[in-house]
């Protein structure tokens, strides 16, 4: 009797106990991992930003900390890194083609090109999030609001490579940008100057 008396002891300390623990671990995670935010658009002379429309923003961890330093290791073990390596070898595939329309001016066509690149390189990160579900957490999209503003929360510690695609008044757009984010950290991130305009 005695025993079975301690057993249900025991086990209401230990349930009671979980919570706290469970809290105390959320918590201690939750100061860890960091935001990046901001907005996507193209700014106006005045410093007004013209919203993009139709946008998204693909936020890819590339590499992470080593002894409280940025590795900048962009290996194809990240979603960044597996980005980054399919660019390049869309660019340098379209590296002659893209040196023959430079010469004679069309900036159009070879906006088309890039932008299709990256479209083909999202893909690309997409599919390889798909076949490693362990690290599908490395690729996060998010949609920005009327005015373009977005935000992406509970991310690691880690470089990451952000790009946005949408449109500014009927022309294809992308932004594209690199940040370092510590632990517990927010980093406001405009994306008001797209790398590539096309109509």
């Amino acid at each position: 009797m005695r025993i079975s008396c301690w057993l249900v002891i025991c086990f209401a300390f230990f349930v009671s106990y979980l919570p706290a623990a469970h809290s105390q671990q959320t918590s201690g995670r939750a100061s860890n991992v960091g935001v990046v935010k901001g907005q996507v658009g193209a700014e106006q002379k005045a410093g007004v930003v013209l919203p993009a429309q139709s946008a998204t923003v693909c936020v890819m961890f590339a590499s992470g900390m080593a002894s409280g330093s940025f590795t900048h290791r962009y290996d194809t073990d990240t979603a960044g890194g597996q980005y980054k390596y399919k660019l390049e070898k869309l660019d340098a595939s379209a590296n002659k083609q893209v040196k023959t329309l430079a010469k004679s001016g069309q900036s159009d066509q070879i906006a088309k090109i890039y932008l299709g690149s990256v479209d083909a390189a999202l893909a690309a990160v997409s599919a390889w999030a798909s076949k490693h579900p362990d690290r599908a957490w490395q690729v996060r999209t998010v949609t920005p609001d009327a005015e373009g503003f977005w935000s992406t929360d509970d991310l690691p510690p880690g470089s990451y490579e952000i790009v946005a695609r949408g449109a500014v008044r009927g022309h294809d757009a992308d932004w594209e940008a690199s940040v370092d984010l510590d632990s517990g950290k927010t980093i406001s991130l405009p994306l008001t100057r797209p790398r590539f305009f096309r109509p």
